[in-house]
């Protein structure tokens, strides 16, 4: 003999019971779903910090080896623009070209770490070695860089030999001034318009 059918006020209990828990179990599952989520984003900027962390390490260094060569790259200081001016005042040089830090390491071939700070033209006429530098040498470094303007002296005057019609260039070049105090290195070529001693000129720029 069949059991008795369950009674109907049962059975409708029985289903919402089903559902309550088919619903309970899908609210875990979605909250699970967000809070993976959630711990895979935070996974993510924290995996990202060291990475951001390391492109700064990184990129310090670039800029501290940087550095010394913009020190260099500028060109001059007001105590040097003053010791320029002297110089200019006793030997106009003509036609003036700015000395840049290129010609610095290239033309005069001066240390990027040996030079502090530099100010300076030289003549751009053809034939005409008309020069002033004043140079603030890295500490314990003038002589160096004394060394360096003598050896560009020698250069010069070989080059101003091979033309006859630059013999003034060539003699104002032989009778150049390099002279240094402390850390301070000047250099002065006359002019070929320049009539003046300049020694006297070169004493105040390294006093100023």
């Amino acid at each position: 003999m069949r059991g008795a059918a369950p009674h109907p006020d049962k059975r409708i209990q029985q289903k919402k019971e089903y559902f309550m828990i088919n619903r309970t179990k899908l609210s875990v599952i979605a909250v699970s779903a967000v809070l993976a989520v959630a711990l895979t984003g935070c996974g993510g900027s924290a995996s990202s910090a060291p990475s951001s962390v390391s492109s700064a390490s990184a990129s310090a260094p670039v800029s501290d080896a940087a550095s010394p060569a913009a020190d260099t790259a500028e060109n001059g200081t007001a105590d040097l623009d003053s010791a320029v001016e002297t110089l200019l005042a006793a030997d106009p040089i003509s036609n003036q070209f700015e000395i840049a830090a290129m010609n610095i390491e290239y033309d005069f071939g001066l240390k990027a770490e040996d030079v502090a700070a530099y100010k300076g033209v030289k003549s751009n006429d053809n034939g005409d070695a008309g020069l002033v530098l004043v140079v603030e040498a890295a500490s314990g470094k003038a002589q160096d860089v004394v060394t360096a303007l003598e050896s560009y002296k020698q250069d010069q005057v070989a080059f101003y030999g091979n033309y006859a019609e630059f013999a003034q260039a060539q003699s104002n070049v032989e009778n150049a001034i390099i002279s240094s105090k402390g850390d301070r290195v000047v250099m002065v070529i006359a002019s070929n318009e320049c009539t003046a001693d300049l020694n006297s000129a070169v004493d105040s720029a390294l006093n100023s």
